[in-house]
């Protein structure tokens, strides 16, 4: 399968779990709709071309390195007049992340997908709309499929599912984080306001090899040794 890899790094980020509001914590690495709304900021187009891409572009995503994760106290605007018309909340945020970002589509598509991603037509950001992050090693790449408990990338989890890990060596004094299962939705219903669709769980994770108890359906990246889910 024809696929394009790229790297992304940040020094800032923070990828919301929407399920949290006044402590607002961040997923590991960013979603898929969150990725495919930088791909179409990048590609210059607009929000309804966003939900298209949300149908004809897949996600595989292999978190690298997370340097440390902090949180950030900061102000919003509210409707009361109370505090005037303000508030604080706490957000988790990510310092210095990077992630292996692979994108799969039909080939006049994923063409212009790689074309942007080497000539971005606007400044890249990731999470916030001032979380800006660096685009490299964009590649155009063959996967292999096949069937295998070996998974790399972050995966869907369903029902009755277990798994092991081991440690992997990604990077010089790489912190570990552990397997965890959190929820994220996989696309949205184009309305005001802009409703979420299509919830599964995934397992997400660094610095680690995982071994389900199921056999998955995986694409391998030769290149990189890496076994990939796309979601």
């Amino acid at each position: 399968m024809e696929a394009v890899k790229f790297t992304v790094e940040g020094l800032i980020n923070s990828f919301r779990i929407p399920q949290t509001s006044i402590y607002q914590l961040t997923y590991l690495a960013p979603t898929r709709t969150q990725i495919i709304g930088m791909i179409t900021n990048i590609m210059g187009k607009n929000e309804q071309d966003y939900y298209e891409l949300l149908k004809k572009v897949k996600v595989g995503i292999i978190p690298l390195y997370i340097n440390s994760i902090f949180n950030d106290a900061w102000t919003f605007k509210k409707w009361k007049s109370a505090g005037s018309g303000r508030d604080i909340l706490e957000r988790e945020k990510i310092y210095r992340g990077k992630y292996l970002i692979y994108l799969t589509a039909e080939k006049p598509l994923l063409g212009k997908i790689y074309n942007s991603l080497r000539k971005p037509c606007r400044v890249p950001s990731l999470g916030m709309d001032d979380e800006l992050v660096i685009l490299k090693n964009v590649k155009r790449t063959v996967l292999e499929v096949d069937n295998s408990k070996i998974v790399h990338s972050i995966f869907r989890f369903d029902e009755g599912m277990k798994f092991d890990s081991k440690v992997l060596k990604l990077e010089k004094n790489i912190q570990i984080f552990p397997p965890r299962i959190v929820t994220i939705n996989r696309d949205f219903k184009s309305s005001l306001p802009r409703k979420p669709t299509d919830f599964i769980q995934i397992v997400e994770f660094l610095g680690l090899e995982i071994e389900t108890n199921v056999t998955k359906k995986i694409y391998h990246d030769n290149e990189n040794g890496f076994n990939i889910e796309f979601i």
